[in-house]
């Protein structure tokens, strides 16, 4: 069913490595082509297999969901929300999924623009949340939301997280937010230690767009994508955030259940 593997792996991380290279000399004695490198990645592969941690598949989505590539994940990692292949079966659900046994499900991206005076200043994706958070001086930052164009209030708080149903069990989980299944068509809004009680998160349409406008920010505020990347905001710039047009394409072991995943990894059901 796959032609060609691209594999990735984690940055400078041995065991990684290591592991990857089994599963490349596996894929091959299977007749499966296989290649590494990005570009070639880009223009040849039909499938991304991560050998990491989620960390690892966040940044492989946002660099390659616009080629529309499927991602399956080997979990090296400790929580495995997205890379949910435990290395001790990888050889197996790999074989099975290269026989067309497998789960796919799409995911949303969340597109985030930075604006001052109708300009973009930068651009990046985020497949979990975009964050806006204060450096590191301890003092709130002001900042006005907006929601297609309409105003929803200002805030005063430590920062704000925008998330996908993805980062609703990220950053956005231990900030008080929801836990939204992957198929919900929407976007949460939830503040970091708002400096009143009354903010509370909020849901909107998938297809809202979302407006944090920095009004003060003594010692600097910073936005962040996944957690992995950022630039600094000045007041009165625009951060604009709304659903990314292409969706990324996750593969699943066949007998994939999301509230199995999430009663694992948040401890539910086990006995006081």
């Amino acid at each position: 069913m796959f032609n060609t593997i691209g594999i990735i792996t984690k940055p400078n991380d041995k065991n990684s490595k290591d592991t990857a290279q089994e599963l490349i000399l596996f894929i091959e004695e299977q007749g499966v082509g296989v290649v590494t490198e990005k570009e070639q990645i880009a223009e040849q592969s039909d499938l991304i297999v991560v050998v990491g941690g989620d960390g690892s598949l966040l940044n492989t989505a946002r660099t390659f969901v616009d080629n529309n590539i499927p991602i399956l994940g080997i979990n090296l990692g400790r929580l495995g929300f997205l890379a949910d292949v435990p290395v001790s079966s990888m050889f197996d659900i790999v074989a099975k999924v290269l026989n067309g046994e497998f789960t796919k499900e799409e995911r949303c991206l969340l597109s985030c623009q930075i604006e001052k005076d109708n300009k973009i200043l930068n651009s990046s994706l985020a497949l979990n949340d975009v964050v806006v958070h204060r450096k590191e001086i301890l003092r709130m930052i002001e900042f006005e939301v907006f929601i297609d164009d309409k105003f929803v209030n200002t805030q005063r708080a430590d920062g704000l997280i925008v998330t996908t149903p993805t980062g609703s069990t990220a950053y956005a989980l231990s900030s008080g937010g929801p836990i939204m299944h992957p198929g919900v068509n929407a976007i949460g809004i939830v503040s970091i230690s708002p400096h009143t009680m009354s903010h509370r998160p909020l849901l909107v349409p998938g297809e809202s767009e979302v407006i944090i406008r920095v009004k003060e920010a003594e010692g600097g505020v910073t936005v962040s994508f996944d957690g992995q990347t950022s630039f600094s905001i000045e007041p009165d710039q625009d951060i604009r955030v709304q659903q990314h047009a292409n969706f990324v394409h996750l593969l699943h072991p066949k007998n994939y259940d999301y509230f199995e995943i999430i009663r694992s990894k948040l401890h539910w059901s086990k006995e006081l």
